[in-house]
Parts: structure tokens; C-alpha cells; sequence
């Protein structure tokens, strides 16, 4: 039973390390996106506005997007997402594909930046929808069962070993304490 725990945490384990490393590397991206520049792009300065009926319309920042004319984000069905900004007054349009973001000024509707998002990659990579929506709902919830197995496997393998020495021990300690003592002539 312990080789076959051995070889099954080997196997399972050389699989899961090289997943690990995909969610590692993309984990620690994602923490610190807000402090590695090329991560995410830092958000630009715009006019400020004293009220909000200075603010644009989301239409409005939309079409400045689309305006640009990048090929991934040319209408609404090209859209992730719009993030309206108060404290930079920016609307930030996201395409759902490509990882492009448009940000534009919440008063004058200018285009602010064009950027690439580092952030959404290493996302969809650490999720595994990068490789497809089928290993993302599968492929991700196997890896969480493979990782589970290994950890009781690896438990199993640490403690096996100390529990059949202790076990040794006693046996021994028994069958040298309950052996005859020989009978003395009289």
C-alpha cells in the first residue's frame, strides 16, 4: 500500500509542480499589480470637475474609445467593462478581448492612454480561461482535488514511517518482556 501511496503522490505531484508554477508565478503578479508599473497601467491625469454634470456620458467615453480604432474594441459587443474613476475623473474602457484599455478624460472625453493589461492576462492565465472556458471549469477544480490529494498523500508518506518504528518498538519491547524466565533445578 505505501508504494502504491508513493508512486500515485509522484506522479500526481510531478503534474501539480508544473500547474504550481503556473499559479505561483501568476499569484504573485497578481498581488503586487499594483505596485509593478507594467502590470497595470497607472491611471491618467485628467481634468478635475466640480460637479457632477461636468462628468461625461458613458456613451460618450465609449465612443472616444472606439474612436481609436483598435481592432479589439470597436463597438459595446467588444466591451469587458467601463470603470468611471471619481477621484482621477477618468472612465477606464476595457475590451473583452486583446487586454486593451482606453482611458479617457471624465470631463473633455480626450483619450487619455492606450494600454496593454499585463493584469487581465496573468488573470486568465491564473484561472486557466486563457486555455479554454472547459479547463477553466474543469481543469481548475481538478487541480484544487489533485493538490488535496497530494497533501493527505504527503501526510500519509511523513507519518507512516514514525507510526511503523513506534509500532516496531512495541512489539519489540513486548516480546522481550514476556519471555519465559527458565526454570531453576532444585
Amino acid at each position: 500500500m505505501f508504494r502504491i501511496l508513493r508512486q500515485s503522490h509522484k506522479w500526481v505531484g510531478i503534474l501539480a509542480s508544473l500547474l504550481l508554477v503556473i499559479l505561483a508565478t501568476t499569484g504573485f503578479l497578481l498581488a503586487t499589480k499594483g505596485k509593478i508599473e507594467w502590470m497595470r497601467p497607472p491611471e491618467a491625469k485628467a481634468e478635475k470637475v466640480e460637479s457632477p454634470a461636468e462628468i461625461i456620458s458613458v456613451q460618450a467615453a465609449a465612443e472616444a474609445a472606439f474612436a481609436k480604432g483598435i481592432p479589439e474594441l470597436r463597438s459595446m459587443k467588444d466591451v469587458d467593462r467601463v470603470d468611471y474613476r471619481p477621484k482621477s475623473n477618468i472612465f477606464k474602457v476595457i475590451s473583452k478581448e486583446g487586454y486593451q484599455e482606453v482611458q479617457v478624460d471624465g470631463k473633455t472625453g480626450k483619450v487619455l492612454t492606450v494600454s496593454f493589461r499585463n493584469d487581465q492576462l496573468a488573470e486568465d492565465i491564473h484561472d486557466f480561461s486563457i486555455f479554454s472556458d472547459l479547463m477553466h471549469e474543469y481543469g481548475l477544480p481538478i487541480t484544487a482535488l489533485g493538490l488535496l490529494a497530494l497533501a493527505i498523500s504527503g501526510i500519509g508518506m511523513f507519518f507512516t514511517p514514525i507510526l511503523r518504528k513506534r509500532k516496531f518498538l512495541k512489539d519489540k519491547s513486548n516480546t522481550s518482556g514476556t519471555q519465559a524466565k527458565p526454570v531453576s533445578p532444585k
